[in-house]
C-alpha cells in the first residue's frame, strides 16, 4: 500500500443559542435573558490516529489482523464541524510499518504482496467527502487511484471509520495470489483448500480534542 496521506482526525461544533429577546419577570417586572451561547470546537489530537487491517484466509474466512505503526496526516484543521475539519485531509502510510505481531508474516506481506505491486512503498489517500454517517476516501495503491466508502461514527473524543477494500479495484489480485502462494499451507482450512480472500477490512480511529468557549 502506498503513501496514504490521509485522513484519517475530525472536528464538530455544537452551538446552543438563547431565544431572541428577553421576557418579563412575573415578580419584579425586570427583563431576564436566556443562557449565553456556548461554542465548542473539535480538533484532531495530534499523533492519535491508528489503523487496523484484517485479511481473511481459508474458506472459513479466518481473520488475520494487524496495524500500521506509522501514519502521517495532513490538512486537518480546527473547524465548526467534522466535515469542515476533514474535508480534503490527506494521509500517507509507509507499508514498511506493517505490524501483524509476526515478523515472518510481515516479511512475506512486504515481499510477496506489496513487493509485487507498482509504486507501493507508501499508501496514500485523501478525503473526498464526509457526512454524519460516512466518508469517501480516495486511495492510491498499485499505481491505481480508487475510492472506498467508510462508515463513520463519532463522539466528543473519537472519530471511527470502517470500510472494506476490494483489492480487485486496485488491480491487486495478482499480489493476493502471490502472497497465497508463499503461505499456501498456512492458508489451508479444515477442508484442505488454501485460500486468501481478495478483500481487506480497514478500521481507522482518530482522537478528538474538545474546546468550548464559556
Amino acid at each position: 500500500m502506498k503513501a496514504i496521506q490521509i485522513i484519517t482526525g475530525f472536528c464538530i461544533v455544537a452551538s446552543l443559542t438563547a431565544c431572541g429577546g428577553g421576557q418579563q419577570s412575573a415578580s419584579t417586572g425586570e427583563e431576564t435573558t436566556g443562557p449565553e451561547s456556548t461554542s465548542c470546537t473539535y480538533t484532531y489530537t495530534e499523533g492519535s490516529i491508528a489503523a487496523q487491517w484484517t485479511a481473511y484466509k481459508t474458506t472459513e474466512r479466518v481473520g488475520v489482523s494487524g496495524t500500521f505503526d506509522t501514519i502521517r496526516v495532513e490538512g486537518v484543521q480546527a473547524a465548526g464541524s467534522a466535515n469542515e475539519a476533514f474535508a480534503g485531509a490527506g494521509f500517507s502510510i509507509p507499508v514498511s510499518s506493517i505490524n501483524s505481531s509476526n515478523p515472518d508474516r510481515d516479511r512475506k506481506i512486504m515481499e510477496s504482496f506489496f513487493g509485487t505491486m507498482t509504486q507501493t512503498d507508501v499508501l496514500s489517500g485523501k478525503v473526498l467527502s464526509i457526512s454524519d454517517s460516512d466518508c469517501s476516501v480516495l486511495i492510491n495503491m498499485n499505481g491505481v487511484a480508487d475510492t472506498c466508502l467508510f462508515n463513520l461514527t463519532q463522539n466528543d473524543t473519537m472519530v471511527s471509520l470502517s470500510g472494506v477494500l476490494e483489492l480487485a479495484n486496485w488491480s491487486a489480485l495478482k499480489s493476493v495470489d502471490a502472497l497465497n502462494k508463499v503461505c499456501f499451507d498456512l492458508h489451508k482450512g479444515a477442508d484442505g483448500v488454501s485460500k486468501l480472500w481478495p478483500d481487506v477490512k480497514l478500521e481507522i480511529t482518530a482522537g478528538i480534542t474538545k474546546v468550548c468557549d464559556q
